[in-house]
């Protein structure tokens, strides 16, 4: 599978490379399936990591010139369930506030993951974080950590899918200065990306939609009219298709990879 190191902006290759690693770290960590995946991707077996603590699960792979970090998500009724939450807090995070529970759940391998970088990039490697759902909400956070840490690195990409907001509205003006190369995917009526509240949280990055009809729209030919339209057209289907659950269905990491291959 094809990948640009050298992309300084959105890269379909990449997007497409990282949707399937996003993917993938859904499945069983034993299953040897898993590796020969990533290593008929270009990597080699004894430079493939997995992170596994308290639920939080991700993969670390390193060659000559990239390392990849692909972060678990979790079901979306549950995801939605917890950022709902009246009880919801955020805590201090690399660029502001963020949400707590997100902060919480990627501490449990994040020092593993930190000591993992200093360890394997041996080579100035560039360094590419993914995930969907939770998972983009993970690999949000270890950008942010990643790039103000005591000894920076500079993460040279960041593609989320079907993410929730993360962070505080001053988090995310501060994450977007520190961070220009920050795709975030949204897939038509994806209920995970309205939550938590837009009142006191904010998405990162640029967004790239896609609408009904699975195609591609970058941010700039997009505005909120568009995108809440073309939602309402997707539900109005859905209710004839007798589908009511249309939110779950376009969250799903499969009907991403999908459009993303089809883009």
């Amino acid at each position: 599978m094809k990948f640009n190191v050298k992309a300084f902006g959105y890269s379909v290759e990449n997007a497409k490379f990282l949707a399937a690693a996003s993917n993938l770290v859904y499945d069983d960590f034993n299953d040897p399936d898993v590796i020969n995946t990533i290593e008929s991707w270009g990597f080699e077996k004894q430079k493939i990591m997995f992170f596994d603590s308290h639920g939080t699960q991700a993969f670390l792979a390193v060659d000559d010139e990239k390392i990849i970090i692909a972060f678990r998500g979790t079901e979306p009724d549950k995801l939605k369930d917890w950022v709902t939450d009246a009880k919801v807090r955020k805590t201090s995070g690399p660029y502001g506030d963020v949400h707590r529970g997100f902060s919480k759940a990627l501490s449990y391998i994040w020092s593993n993951i930190e000591e993992a970088i200093d360890d394997v990039r041996d080579n100035n490697q560039t360094i590419w974080l993914t995930g969907h759902s939770l998972g983009a909400a993970l690999a949000t956070l270890a950008t942010g950590l990643i790039q103000t840490n005591e000894e920076p690195l500079n993460v040279s990409g960041l593609y989320t899918f079907g993410s929730p907001r993360v962070g505080s509205h001053r988090f995310a003006k501060n994450f977007n200065y520190d961070n220009a190369c920050v795709y975030r995917f949204v897939n038509n009526n994806d209920v995970v990306t309205r939550v938590p509240l837009s009142i006191t949280y904010s998405h990162v990055g640029s967004l790239i939609y896609f609408d009904n009809d699975g195609k591609l729209l970058h941010d700039k030919e997009l505005n909120w009219w568009n995108v809440f339209w073309d939602g309402l057209e997707g539900r109005l289907e859905s209710s004839f298709h007798l589908n009511p659950a249309d939110g779950i269905t376009d969250h799903s990491m499969d009907e991403y990879e999908k459009n993303i291959k089809g883009s």
